[in-house]
């Protein structure tokens, strides 16, 4: 078989497991369902790739050098998210806080509500144990940082800086504020949720989970009246 063709057997084996993997998520594909959406026999997909983790990480790669943004929109997206609204952060980002400091309590409530409505669910918990296995290479470790955890803590950092400098929250550094915010809304979940132990969350539980994140967040940074 010519190089040519060898690649272009590879390719259609790549770009039939990314459609499979954004249809119905990393852990209901099956190596069948990508053989069969390529049109090529199963045997043939195993002389290029053993595993479904293979593909993925082949997918990865090859995002990593810019050549398919796709897939990491796939690996940041909610599952209930409308498709326009895809993009790694795209969701986070078009989120505005008014920096207004009555209403802090609400939009904070509202941010946290969002994040494990839209976060931790099945389909996104095993895509980031996949993206956990994959760190194992630092730059694709990086990647998934950047075009995740990285976002979020920076667009809340930018809606906590005004609250600081008007001096309705405690003196501190943005970044660290918006690590502990973060930390209180995944400190009760994170854990069983990547465990596979705890993937999805009622609404009451999530309400419950963000309330008690809120408020702890406001006993430690939000300034009494009478100071």
């Amino acid at each position: 078989m010519s190089r040519k063709k060898t690649e272009n057997v590879r390719n259609a084996f790549l770009s039939a497991a990314r459609d499979i993997f954004i249809e119905v998520g990393l852990d209901q594909s099956t190596m069948d369902q990508i053989a069969a959406r390529s049109g090529s026999a199963k045997s043939t997909l195993y002389r290029y790739f053993d595993s479904k983790e293979a593909l993925f990480s082949a997918l990865i790669k090859k995002a990593a050098e810019g050549q398919d943004n796709e897939i990491i929109n796939f690996l940041y997206r909610s599952g209930d998210a409308p498709q326009h609204s895809y993009g790694p952060g795209n969701a986070i980002d078009s989120l505005i806080f008014p920096s207004l400091e009555h209403n802090c309590k609400d939009e904070l409530t509202k941010f946290g509500q969002y994040i494990l409505t839209s976060f931790h669910t099945p389909r996104t918990l095993a895509a980031r144990r996949m993206m956990i296995a994959a760190s194992t290479n630092p730059a694709l470790g990086r990647l998934f940082y950047e075009q995740g955890p990285e976002r979020v803590i920076q667009h809340l950092s930018r809606y906590f800086k005004p609250l600081i400098d008007k001096g309705f929250l405690y003196d501190a550094d943005p970044h660290i504020v918006a690590c502990h915010y973060f930390g209180l809304l995944e400190s009760e979940i994170n854990e069983a949720g990547l465990h596979n132990v705890t993937t999805q969350l009622s609404e009451g539980e999530i309400s419950d989970i963000v309330s008690r994140a809120v408020e702890v967040f406001i006993r430690a940074y939000v300034r009494k009246s009478s100071e």
